[in-house]
């Protein structure tokens, strides 16, 4: 990577829109084609959102996140003192280095005692002295910028850990009951593709265990787990009518991803699973009734 420059580089990315390209990437850092190519090959840049023609665009702030722990630059060590006794808590490490804490909280885990280089043990209420983790993040950049590679002990096997705080493709798809190429097609959806951690265990790519549990809970994702709307969804689905646009919004999804299982429940002719009738059907943007979409919307997922 190139020297530190005045304004750091992810910075430089602000101003761009959400999706980014390589082109606007290289655009935006002033740095060669090839240079951001090198970058999108490494196993920690984050996945692609979507393509436009044979165009790759990746969520920016994901790769803002990836330029600041990758930067080549004095390592990252936010507002940590180098010899300080004082203990902090996982969410203060946090904070003080603008990190995701569902990031730093799974380190215990990703760099546990049998890893080449641990991370700091905890006191009796979860506390770590700051100047060892400090110490800890500065070994974690090197001249070159990449962070060190995580390293299963000798004998271990390079999948990720049966631990609770994180869970691998392959926790995915058993939890989904999914196979394995299904898993690895619902996590290129672009909310469940953002929750993955810039950390790998072995070759394996990992995601915040309960975190991600609950978001697929809540699409409904995870067989024999009833979902339980709270209040807010419960206020939600009781509300006004819709446009397709927020419902997009409400699940997480792009528009064009609801119009085309509407068009295909239209196509199947299912009687069981159709989408229901409009609102106002005589207006350019179709309104329904949240609870009757939502039944529709759930029945389909059930399906896929």
């Amino acid at each position: 990577m190139p020297d530190t420059p005045p304004v750091p580089l992810a910075e430089r990315l602000a101003g761009l829109p959400d999706l980014v390209s390589v082109k606007q990437i290289v655009g935006a850092l002033g740095v060669t084609v090839s240079t951001v190519r090198n970058w999108a090959a490494s196993a920690t840049w984050p996945p692609f959102a979507e393509m436009r023609g044979r165009e790759k665009f990746y969520p920016r702030p994901a790769v803002e996140d990836w330029l600041r722990e990758n930067q080549a630059a004095r390592p990252d060590v936010g507002e940590l003192e180098a010899d300080s006794d004082e203990m902090l808590s996982m969410r203060q490490i946090a904070e003080r280095t603008g990190r995701k804490y569902s990031s730093v909280s799974a380190y215990p885990s990703l760099y546990g005692p049998t890893s080449n280089d641990p991370f700091p043990p905890a006191d009796a209420v979860g506390r770590r002295r700051a100047g060892d983790v400090h110490a800890w993040f500065s070994r974690r950049s090197t001249r070159g910028g990449a962070r060190a590679a995580t390293t299963a002990a000798p004998g271990k096997t390079t999948r990720a850990p049966a631990v609770k705080d994180v869970i691998d493709i392959h926790g995915i798809a058993e939890a989904t009951g999914k196979s394995l190429e299904e898993a690895k097609a619902l996590m290129r959806r672009q909310s469940l593709a953002e929750m993955r951690l810039a950390e790998k265990v072995g070759r394996s790519r990992v995601w915040p265990r309960k975190e991600l549990l609950a978001e697929l809970r809540r699409l409904d994702l995870l067989p024999g787990a009833p979902r339980r709307p709270d209040a807010a969804e419960r206020r939600w689905l009781a509300g006004d009518p819709r446009t397709v646009t927020e419902f997009a919004e409400h699940y997480g999804v792009t528009v064009s991803a609801v119009m085309h299982r509407m068009e295909r429940a239209k196509k199947d002719a299912d009687p069981e699973r159709q989408p229901p009738e409009p609102i106002d059907a005589g207006v350019r943007f179709k309104r329904y009734d949240p609870a009757a979409f939502d039944a529709f919307w759930r029945a389909g997922t059930a399906a896929s």
